[in-house]
């Protein structure tokens, strides 16, 4: 389906970038030009995780790339060129797939502002072919990886890897927590934080479940945190050192939490190929071997946002704490116990009880 566009907001976008007078569309326009046309048009739609990925895939790869020439005079063969050179760059099948879809969307709007007369990417005689040749990566820890990794960890950095790995959160969801984030035995997502910004979380990219179960021990651990280092209720739960001559504080970076303490962690503790992700990874591998298909989905957020519950208010399936409960014993407890307990929890969620 082709992007439809209102005339007002065509004239609306075009006088912002020609100090708010309107000028007709123009043949000669390159691809850069459109291209920050449409992202004009669709911030205002996109929400943080797509704005973030949206804005560095159109920038990097396609104004990097394709900016300089005339968007009339873009071919089918010259845009099959482009995707095959992706591919050969070894880029993702996410990156490849969100590129192409971007490229379609702006040849499109191209199309609707009369600046070319059909989009060569609707063409339904040709089919653009893009296969990634990377690996996708399936890497997780064992929990004797996990033991050994958290073993050379200490103080905050502890508690940020052991909420990566029990609770499976995102990058961008811990390090924008605050300290009223944390609800007596939960977390709250409503918050992001990419590429320098704090956004709230919209309906459509959250998953279901905006409320995170913490497991007794590590809520503990992390209300030790928040008691050592106080703080007022909207703080960050996670700042960074306040930079030199600023009043404010920001929280932890991703980038630099990752190369900065889990990289070095990680070859301390024998490990490779950890990163950020790896850890999100750990904790679905965990729950997907224990608890069943639909605490996982829970525990992941992966379930369908039109589904959403609100678990402040209707408490989370006993099944999914008792599996969460037993994982964290098995991790943090050796021998035969740990067994035992984990044993009996998922007995336990495995023989009915289910959502209250």
């Amino acid at each position: 389906m082709g992007l439809q566009i209102a005339s007002h907001q065509i004239i609306g976008i075009l006088s912002a970038e020609d100090a708010r007078t309107f000028a007709p569309p123009d043949s000669a326009a390159t691809f850069a030009e459109v291209a920050r046309r449409y992202i004009a048009l669709k911030e205002p739609r996109w929400g943080a995780h797509a704005d973030a990925t949206g804005r560095s895939v159109i920038q990097k790869h396609l104004i990097g790339n394709l900016g300089h020439r005339r968007v009339d005079e873009l071919t089918v063969a010259e845009i099959q060129m482009f995707i095959d050179g992706m591919v050969k760059n070894n880029a993702s099948h996410s990156l490849l797939k969100k590129a192409v879809a971007h490229l379609r969307a702006i040849l499109e709007l191209a199309h609707d502002l009369d600046i070319i007369r059909r989009n060569p990417m609707r063409n339904p005689t040709v089919k653009f072919e893009y296969k990634s040749r990377r690996r996708k990566s399936e890497r997780y820890l064992s929990l004797e990886e996990c033991r050994a990794l958290l073993s050379v960890l200490s103080g905050r950095d502890h508690l940020i890897v052991r909420m990566f790995i029990q609770l499976g959160l995102r990058p961008e969801e811990l390090f924008a927590l605050r300290r009223n984030d944390v609800d007596r035995e939960f977390i709250r997502i409503d918050e992001v934080f990419t590429k320098g910004q704090i956004k709230e979380t919209t309906p459509e990219e959250s998953a279901a479940y905006v409320y995170v179960y913490v497991p007794p021990g590590l809520l503990l651990e992390l209300r030790a945190w928040m008691a050592s280092t106080g703080g007022n209720d909207k703080d960050w739960l996670f700042p960074t050192v306040r930079p030199r001559g600023s009043a404010s504080l920001f929280p932890i970076n991703q980038n630099g939490f990752r190369n900065g303490v889990l990289k070095p962690a990680a070859e301390k503790a024998g490990l490779s190929n950890v990163d950020l992700l790896t850890l999100r990874r750990t904790c679905a591998a965990q729950f997907g071997q224990n608890a069943s298909a639909k605490d996982t989905q829970a525990q992941m957020r992966l379930s369908n946002p039109l589904a959403n519950l609100d678990y402040s208010q209707r408490g989370l399936p006993e099944s999914l704490k008792r599996v969460a409960t037993a994982l964290e014993a098995e991790i943090f407890c050796a021998g035969r116990a740990a067994l035992e307990e984990k044993e009996h929890y998922v007995q336990g969620a495995t023989s009915g009880s289910g959502a209250p």
